[in-house]
């Protein structure tokens, strides 16, 4: 039974790859994402920053079902590089506002300019409402993937 979804996820990771190969080979947008040096976990917590902002360390470490400690050592990196900048909360004086610095509003600027492009060159000559089936599909796995996550931390939790 699970054969045939194994040959379909297959196919589905493989045609990610591929449209990510095509996004970022040769792009001069997505090459200007390089001159910020980023790790893959900066880079998730840059995009939740943008579009959450502002936010709290434990709210971005909830989140990414991560620690707050582990948000912090990377808010910290990300900080010195004025992507971010920390303000005192007024509302909690023990935790901090997070918004982005001068550098993440150029990041932030930069992303824009891809989804513009991609808009433009990509996604406009698909129908919407294939689109909004991908984005359906995506949103259902998520939450299955949300409930089972939940779920495992929970039984960790009882030992």
């Amino acid at each position: 039974m699970y054969d045939e979804y194994r040959r379909v996820m297959d196919r589905i990771n493989e045609q990610f790859e591929r449209f990510k190969t095509i996004i970022t080979s040769g792009s001069p947008e997505v090459e200007r994402l390089n001159d910020f040096k980023l790790t893959p976990q900066q880079e998730l917590i840059m995009f939740h920053i943008i579009r959450s902002q502002p936010i709290t360390a434990h709210m971005i470490a909830a989140y990414m079902n991560v620690t707050k400690s582990a948000v912090s050592q990377t808010m910290a990196k990300l900080e010195n590089r004025d992507m971010i900048v920390r303000d005192p909360n007024p509302r909690n004086r023990r935790e901090a506002l997070i918004r982005l610095g001068k550098r993440g509003e150029e990041y932030r600027a930069v992303l824009e300019d891809i989804d513009q492009m991609l808009v433009r060159k990509y996604y406009s000559k698909v129908e919407l409402r294939e689109l909004q089936q991908v984005l359906d599909t995506l949103t259902k796995l998520n939450g299955i993937l949300n409930d089972e996550s939940g779920k495992t931390r929970s039984k960790e939790e009882d030992k």
